[in-house]
């Protein structure tokens, strides 16, 4: 006799392997569509950014105006002129040393006090003046620009500048809104990162100037143990101010600022 219930087992084994190839061409189907989808998106995503935000904004040096160049050239000259004088553009309160006015940045008029920091918040302090220095050579760059493009035949339409300076570990950032349309392009914004280690020399300056106000002096041979990419020095003055210099080893980038604190009196033996 025929053995039906294994005949009935293989039948239904057979139909169990057929519905699970079923189900995996399903989800092989199922991953293709996903595919398919998500590079559909990415597709879209870049004709997005090409054809609509990319004419709004460049990043790169050249651009459509191409005076990114020029602002970048005027940052780091910039940098380097206020470094030498504490970060002011034009100090007010200073100690002159070697022809240049030197900015306190933390300073006191009596003997045997710690200093009063001059400005809370460094950072800050030099993108101010940093934007002030470089603004009216930023609207140069620009204005040249596009006399070199009319010069050139191109039909152009300027607007007025405005702009920002973030300094940022390791950069300075420029980010620029100038309207302007070439011939039937327009563009509106602009950034410039300029390669620049003032981040880094003002967070040690910070420190610095903490211990200026806590102690009335700072031990600059430890902190070059602790920044081997930095020089920092300091050369004592006899009315009780120190100068300070933070100089970066690769780029010769400086920063340097007065002190006084706990000054003695002149004459005075424990000086």
């Amino acid at each position: 006799m025929m053995n039906y219930n294994r005949i009935y087992k293989d039948k239904m084994a057979g139909k169990g392997m057929k519905q699970r190839g079923n189900l995996e061409e399903m989800d092989k189907r199922g991953q293709v569509t996903i595919f398919i989808i998500v590079g559909l998106v990415i597709v879209a995503g870049i004709l997005v950014y090409t054809l609509w935000l990319r004419p709004t904004y460049f990043s790169e040096k050249g651009g459509a105006i191409g005076f990114e160049g020029c602002v970048g050239d005027v940052v780091e000259q910039s940098i380097r002129d206020i470094g030498s004088t504490a970060g002011f553009v034009d100090p007010e309160f200073s100690y002159k040393y070697n022809g240049e006015e030197i900015g306190y940045l933390c300073y006191t008029n009596d003997y045997h006090v710690t200093c009063t920091i001059q400005k809370p918040f460094l950072k800050q302090h030099f993108q101010e003046q940093l934007k002030r220095k470089v603004g009216q050579q930023i609207n140069l760059c620009y204005e040249n620009s596009i006399d070199e493009l009319r010069a050139q035949g191109y039909d152009v339409s300027a607007g007025s500048i405005d702009f920002n300076i973030s300094i940022v570990p390791s950069s300075v950032r420029v980010e620029i809104e100038a309207p302007t349309t070439v011939g039937g392009r327009r563009v509106t914004r602009f950034g410039v990162d300029v390669n620049s280690p003032i981040y880094e020399i003002l967070m040690v300056s910070t420190s610095i100037l903490q211990f200026e106000v806590e102690y009335g002096d700072a031990d600059t041979s430890s902190m070059m143990f602790l920044y081997p990419n930095l020089i920092i020095d300091k050369l004592k003055r006899s009315d009780g101010t120190t100068i300070y210099m933070i100089e970066d080893k690769l780029t010769k980038t400086k920063f340097q600022f007065a002190s006084r604190s706990i000054a003695w009196p002149p004459g005075f033996v424990g000086q």
